[in-house]
């Protein structure tokens, strides 16, 4: 009966430290981006950037500790001359030690990976999961590790593994100085989040250069005593090629999603409009807006709609408080509605730039309050009056007193009188002018 044939791979794997190698990526990448989740999910660039910036920073480092410990492998069980009779040549004998380790590392980040795009999915509005990064992402990991397992094997110091994760990490942070041209070549920079993509082939390049130094690398290691040491300059002409590639395109290897300078509305009146980024919490923002709304259809000189576009308003326009993810947006819904049309109404009604003028802060404030009118309002304006009494401050006291005046004032109108009067308050709202500004 014929024995099995050995399967030099599978005793590698077993035997080396690739199970744990494989596992460590996994959880640490999977922590990292569990712990800032709500800053990520519900955005295809947003959840990009987190996972490459996980992969590159933390996963960078403990690569480069997993590939130096397992390249210190040979020297600690003093098998490097057994491996040196072997009939293998020595490029092949480095591919068996170190294959197993890298795809365990690679096959720890794409689990971390495909997990962050399926937690991100439910609360996406539009656009597609970013796949070439990610494989870029990959590619540097394997690079990473194999150029370690290099290492480990040179350097004769059991603290080299921590010492060569530290200086990983140190590079990899200080190459995203912005005001240099070299930012361009380290496989952590990015170009923005959500609105700034990088073009297809800017990943495509990356994983060129830094593939192609690895494996140059490894070439000039295993042929350091052969004749196919020319063989080293295929790999490292590829790289350099792509390294010019991304350092004369420069920021231009990034572009605006296009998504992010269309906005959706919906059909009211004013129309509230949010960025197609954020398509699917236009729902949400119109009935976190609908009572502001409500009071100002059929005002003359209100702002025909709330905007959402990286621009300043026009005229007949009022900016929508900004939808930061982790923030005013947790998981595809609105954090805290009241606070977000509180900020709408103060926005509207806080346009005015005058320094802070007394009668003109104290009528803002009035059109604020009664436009928003919510629970959040009235806690805030009994707060207020509450530590001015507190602090014995009579001026403070005044001025609330006199600010509930004017709320109740305004509250009091008919509703054609009301419109009358907010028509001229919003033709006034851009004017210091006191003889301009309807009082109440």
């Amino acid at each position: 009966m014929t024995a099995p044939a050995p399967r030099p791979l599978r005793a590698e794997a077993r035997g080396s430290v690739a199970p744990w190698a494989g596992l460590a990526v996994f959880l640490t990448l999977a922590v990292a981006m569990a712990v800032k989740a709500d800053s990520w999910q519900g955005s295809w660039g947003g959840t990009s950037l987190a996972l490459h910036a996980a992969a590159t920073l933390l996963g960078g480092p403990l690569a480069a500790a997993i590939g130096c410990w397992h390249g210190g492998r040979e020297r600690r069980s003093r098998t490097a001359d057994l491996r040196l009779s072997a009939p293998r040549s020595p490029l092949a004998q480095f591919v068996v030690a170190t294959l197993p380790v890298v795809l365990a590392v690679v096959l720890g980040y794409a689990l971390a990976a495909v997990g962050a795009l399926l937690a991100s999915a439910p609360y996406v509005s539009s656009g597609w999961p970013l796949v070439l990064p990610v494989v870029a992402d990959a590619v540097f990991l394997a690079a990473t590790v194999a150029v370690a397992v290099i290492v480990g094997r040179w350097v004769r110091w059991r603290p080299a593994a921590p010492v060569l994760a530290g200086l990983t990490y140190l590079a990899l942070g200080l190459s995203l100085d912005r005001g240099s041209a070299a930012r361009f070549l380290s496989p952590a920079v990015d170009g923005g989040i959500g609105e700034a993509l990088p073009v297809w082939w800017q990943p495509v390049a990356m994983a060129g250069w830094t593939g192609g130094l690895a494996v140059a690398a490894v070439v000039a290691y295993a042929a350091r005593r052969a004749r196919g040491r020319w063989a080293v300059l295929l790999p490292l002409v590829a790289a350099v090629c792509a390294a010019v590639v991304l350092v004369r395109a420069g920021e231009g290897a990034w572009r605006p999603d296009p998504a992010a300078g269309r906005q959706v509305c919906d059909g009211g009146s004013p129309q509230v409009c949010v960025n197609a980024l954020e398509e699917d919490l236009l729902p949400q923002v119109s009935r976190a807006l609908s009572g502001i709304t409500g009071r100002l259809a059929g005002v003359p000189g209100a702002p025909v709609r709330f905007e959402d576009l990286p621009r300043g308003t026009h005229r007949d326009e009022a900016q929508l408080p900004q939808l930061l993810r982790g923030q005013s947006v947790v998981r595809g819904r609105l954090a805290d509605p009241e606070r977000f049309a509180w900020e709408a109404a103060a926005g509207l009604a806080g346009r005015r730039d005058c320094g802070g003028t007394a009668p003109f802060l104290r009528v803002d404030e009035a059109v604020r309050d009664w436009l928003v009118s919510n629970g959040l309002s009235e806690r805030r304006r009994a707060a207020w009056a509450r530590y001015a009494r507190e602090e014995g401050d009579q001026a403070a006291v005044a001025a609330a007193e006199a600010g509930d005046r004017a709320l109740r004032h305004l509250a009091s109108m008919g509703d054609d009188q009301q419109r009358a009067w907010l028509g001229r308050y919003f033709r006034s709202v851009e004017s210091c002018d006191a003889r301009k500004v309807p009082q109440l």
